[in-house]
């Protein structure tokens, strides 16, 4: 096949994009029968049947939890390519393309990969609709999940890291048969979908734990922590903890920062069982990743002991160097502007102790926009006090957009009396624009709330750059 013919702009690709983005769509809807037959692996199974089980042929590291389960993805997986093998990583969502959830080899799948997974897979789907309700075909996260397996045994990686896509135990991805599991954290999300106690929701992730198989966590309220080491013994698989199997600790301090508060690294201690403390750095930002990079270092253990070769220079190089797009990732130094996809309570609680920490006396903006199926008071509760102006408004391509009417409403109930000046619009691109023009040069601008809102800004930073340099480069000719 011609190149020109997969390119990112060609007629090929966008049809592959358009038939996947047809399918039945969770991420981009609020109506999400989870606990109903439109959850559940037989159907999976039957498709990844039809393609010979790849995911069989692969070593899989399976990853699961409320939060931190895409930066421990992305450590481990980084660690993993620069100790030499050949590695795959599963993601979702993506920010701006869909070639970001396929990840191999230290960057993303081609678009002449997509096209050719889409046509493989297609004539089996077709079969498969032929067969099926309506209600009852394949999702469009399956037939991606099909197609990372897929695209990773035709690789012949070493590992592939697969995280879950929602919940665990009916996620697509959990047909495979991993050397390992990792269950990053649990807290509360998607309640309507898992549960409303911290110990159903736990129930839920830890659908992903197979019969003897190892699995390292880092959940640390005593409520899931408990349901996590029953189903665990249950499955008679060796459960190591964070906080007790193994520890990773923020050395205070240790950050490395720019004139204008710029975050470049910082250290943690990490220690497995009772061996010597090993030093290592990170380039991301936030305590909590800490705990994330623990996870993945635990995890690399493991691997070492059941036989894997993996070196201390390759942990600390895979830590030092991997980037979280959109995990409160610094788009600029002057003025500090920050994109984070904080959803949850928890994730905006991390959020709100980067900005006290690193930006203390700083004059801070956010502009904020979430999805239908989250709990926006608690989300707001944590965000609210930690900004002096805020901009509510809604992403624009997905119905689970949260009305910013709603959202005020919402924020007046939590802080009547201590309010940030607060601006509603339906208008995203407005918002940015606004926002960035009341923004000086010692501010901090955050972006959050959503996937969706940190990839719509994220276009539009990159197109206003392009336009500024445009329009300079012209004006100085």
């Amino acid at each position: 096949m011609d190149a020109s013919q997969t390119a990112p702009d060609s007629p090929l690709y966008q049809e592959a994009l358009d038939y996947l983005f047809q399918r039945i769509n969770y991420e981009r809807t609020t109506d999400i029968p989870y606990r109903s037959r439109s959850f559940k692996l037989d159907r999976m199974q039957a498709l990844m049947d039809a393609l010979g089980n790849p995911e069989r042929r692969l070593k899989i590291v399976h990853v699961a939890g409320t939060k931190g389960k895409g930066s421990t993805s992305a450590f481990l997986s980084n660690i993993l390519w620069k100790s030499g093998y050949r590695v795959g990583r599963f993601t979702s969502p993506h920010l701006e393309r869909l070639e970001e959830r396929f990840w191999l080899n230290g960057g993303n799948c081609s678009a002449e990969d997509i096209v050719q997974l889409v046509d493989t897979i297609r004539p089996i789907v077709a079969e498969m609709d032929e067969t099926a309700n309506p209600d009852d075909r394949l999702t469009f996260f399956e037939i991606t999940t099909a197609m990372g397996f897929l695209l990773f045994a035709q690789q012949n990686v070493d590992f592939a890291v697969i995280e879950v896509g929602l919940g665990g135990r009916l996620d697509s991805t959990n047909v495979c048969q991993p050397e390992l599991c990792i269950i990053t954290s649990i807290s509360r999300d998607h309640t309507a979908l898992l549960g409303n106690t911290l110990a159903e929701i736990a129930g839920e992730k830890a659908g992903i734990i197979k019969q003897g198989i190892p699995v390292v966590s880092g959940v640390t309220a005593d409520e899931a922590q408990t349901v996590i080491t029953q189903v665990a013994a249950e499955h008679e698989a060796p459960l190591f903890h964070l906080g007790e199997q193994f520890q990773s600790r923020v050395v205070e301090g240790s950050w490395q920062e720019t004139s204008h508060g710029a975050l470049f690294q910082q250290a943690f201690d990490f220690q497995w069982k009772s061996e010597k403390t090993e030093s290592f750095t990170l380039r991301v930002k936030g305590d909590h990743q800490i705990a994330n990079a623990g996870l993945a270092v635990a995890a690399v253990r493991l691997l070492n002991d059941a036989g894997h070769t993996v070196s201390t220079e390759a942990i600390r190089e895979g830590l030092a160097t991997t980037a979280l797009p959109a995990r409160i990732e610094c788009l600029s130094e002057s003025p500090v502007v920050i994109v984070d996809a904080a959803h949850n309570d928890a994730s905006a609680a991390a959020l709100v102790s980067v900005l006290q920490k690193h930006f203390p006396k700083a004059r801070r903006r956010m502009v904020f926009a979430s999805s239908g199926d989250k709990d926006h008071a608690a989300v707001l509760g944590q965000l609210l006090k930690a900004f002096d102006k805020v901009w509510l408004t809604k992403y624009g391509f997905s119905p689970r957009a949260t009305s910013p009417d709603q959202l005020f409403a919402i924020a007046e109930k939590i802080a009547p009396q201590a309010m940030p000046s607060m601006v509603t619009t339906e208008d995203a691109k407005a918002a940015f624009d606004e926002a960035l023009s009341e923004t000086a040069a010692n501010d901090v601008l955050v972006i959050t709330g959503s996937f969706f809102i940190a990839a719509e800004f994220k276009r539009f930073w990159s197109e206003t750059n392009a336009n500024h340099n445009a329009a300079t480069s012209t004006a100085a000719n």
